[in-house]
């Protein structure tokens, strides 16, 4: 209630990125405040735990997706809020500054989001000195990797390697993004990260994260994908760049704001259908990670029906605030 009537309609009158580093600097404020963070953990902590994939143990089924923190700036002020696993990312070997601001756009008419920011991230080395301080035990931790923008071929290759190697022992398991490189360097990549994971002590596992507008021709050879190289899952899904789901906007407002893709209320049932179908073709052992407009309790709980183990939010979060958690992981667990 407080967040609804008091800090979002402050934050809403901000540039979408202003108030993102002004709601870190406000997390990153109650480590001073040991008894708000302790009341927080109180309030919104759940510890419900259950296997995700090959060891990895996480106390409940709601994550935050890569995006929010793509630094690792407050994975442990954000585990205070009750998530089961957060994602950072997507994080490239050397800092990226990403595409030119602005590069986010709100759409508060119909909880939605539109950005184009590229792979903005501090690099590989200031990733890990974060991770490596955030709490034993606190929270699963993923990372969504990728290379350097302007590698290719084997360089491309290694840089993935380099992320996998360098960020192994804070993360507890790693996304890629589907079609971030063509499909035979994909081929390349995949080879050379399942090797990596399986020589190490410890499984890391490694999920495919897929973009909303995949089809299912394209949903096909992610399976394929997965059963020859033996990845542990998908992600599913990212952003669309169809618009035409986004409701209370014209579309010359929408096209007023450029390029960019949907995230939260207008991306519509994509991810739920591409849910579906994966898991009905990929069958019970896959593990499915349901991401993509998700922003209520019923929308988890819809996820979790239409096949998916655990469920992602972004935009959920933006809109609803730190509240839509626990009410999304009541509703889960009361499924059972």
């Amino acid at each position: 209630m407080l967040y609804k009537s008091f800090l979002r309609p402050f934050l809403f009158r901000l540039e979408p990125e202003q108030a993102h580093r002004i709601t870190f600097a406000l997390l990153r404020l109650t480590n001073y405040i040991p008894l708000f963070r302790a009341a927080m953990r109180n309030r919104y902590q759940y510890e419900e735990e259950r296997l995700i994939c090959r060891g990895i143990v996480c106390k409940n089924r709601i994550g935050l997706s890569a995006g929010m923190d793509k630094g690792a700036e407050v994975v442990d002020e954000l585990s205070d809020y009750g998530f089961g696993f957060i994602e950072v990312g997507t994080v490239t070997p050397d800092p990226c500054a990403g595409n030119p601001r602005p590069r986010i756009f709100r759409l508060p008419k119909y909880q939605s989001l539109i950005s184009r920011t590229g792979f903005n991230n501090p690099g590989l080395k200031v990733v890990r000195e974060r991770l490596a301080r955030v709490r034993a035990g606190r929270v699963t931790v993923g990372v969504n990797i990728n290379k350097n923008p302007q590698s290719a071929g084997r360089q491309a290759v290694d840089d993935f390697v380099r992320m996998y190697d360098g960020l192994y022992t804070v993360a507890d398991y790693f996304t890629i993004n589907w079609g971030s490189v063509d499909d035979a360097l994909m081929e390349e990549v995949l080879s050379a990260l399942t090797a990596r994971r399986d020589a190490k002590p410890v499984r890391r596992p490694i999920l495919l994260k897929l973009p909303a507008d995949i089809t299912t021709e394209g949903m096909d050879t992610v399976l394929a994908a997965i059963a020859r190289h033996g990845l542990d899952g998908v992600v599913a899904t990212g952003p669309t760049t169809d618009r035409s789901q986004v409701r209370r906007y014209t579309q010359a407002e929408l096209a007023a704001i450029g390029a960019g893709s949907v995230s939260g209320k207008g991306m519509g049932l994509k991810s739920y259908m591409a849910v579906d179908y994966l898991r009905r073709h990929g069958g019970s052992d896959l593990l499915i990670i349901g991401a993509g407009g998700v922003m209520t309790p019923s929308d988890a709980e819809r996820m979790i029906r239409m096949g998916a183990d655990f469920v992602q939010i972004y935009s959920a979060f933006i809109y609803e605030g730190p509240g839509i958690v626990p009410e999304m992981i009541i509703r889960v667990a009361e499924m059972e």
